[in-house]
């Protein structure tokens, strides 16, 4: 069992919003479109990313808690993890907009976000060495910038307060993966190319690789929720 480790953890992961995908009040399933074409568009950053950094050994995989299935140098588990993880987090963000539709933060969202800038950008520049932390702040920074001043975005609120609770169960399966519970790290992490920083086990720049990578599935998510809504007024 314990080769099945990070498999399971990406199984149990997913059963929940699955199963509550079909619920009838936020009716998950809906939205599946926006998630998934949300999803790939991700995976053609991140999985080149994955294996890039894999092969330039900032980090890596633990044979002993791993199936042994490789696809293009990544675990089988990898991939599911950029599948599940999207999946569960965009279910999360749906939820908070059924239950709080009002987004509390709208109104400081540009503020948000311009603190988050200036914050990526300082990193960046100060860990300029160290290739994780340079291109994963780098890169959301430059995303943020995007969102701010070019696509203007109305829902970057909601967005902020659903990654707040999101961080509760990151910590957890997170935690899971850098080795919280186990012996051993499912993925340990070349410090060299980090802060070195961490939260329990888990380097503080998987924060920022979590929002960017989340973010990349909501914008393309409501957009497609925005299309379909333009598509619904123009047939009425």
């Amino acid at each position: 069992m314990e080769k099945y480790y990070y498999l399971i953890l990406m199984l149990v992961s997913l059963g929940y919003p699955l199963a509550r995908s079909f619920e009838y009040r936020v009716r998950f399933v809906r939205f599946w479109p926006g998630v998934f074409l949300g999803t790939a568009v991700m995976c053609l950053l991140f999985i080149p990313w994955d294996v890039w950094f894999t092969s330039k050994m900032v980090w890596g995989f633990n044979e002993k808690y791993i199936s042994g299935i490789y696809i293009a140098n990544l675990p089988l588990e990898e991939w599911m993890f950029f599948f599940v993880v999207p999946y569960a987090c965009a279910f999360i963000y749906e939820v908070l907009n059924y239950f709080v539709p009002h987004a509390p933060l709208k109104s400081i969202q540009n503020k948000i976000t311009a603190v988050l800038i200036l914050i990526s950008f300082v990193l960046s520049v100060v860990y300029v060495d160290r290739l994780y932390t340079f291109t994963t702040f780098s890169l959301l920074c430059l995303f943020l910038i995007w969102h701010l001043l070019i696509n203007k975005s109305e829902f970057l609120g909601q967005f902020y307060l659903a990654f707040i609770i999101i961080q509760i169960p990151f910590l957890l399966i997170n935690g899971a993966l850098t080795g919280l519970f186990t012996g051993d790290p499912v993925v340990w992490y070349n410090n060299a190319e980090n802060m070195g920083l961490r939260i329990l086990t888990i380097p503080l720049d998987d924060v920022g690789y979590n929002m960017l990578m989340l973010l990349i599935v909501i914008t393309v998510l409501e957009n497609f929720k925005q299309r379909k809504l333009v598509g619904a007024l123009t047939v009425t």
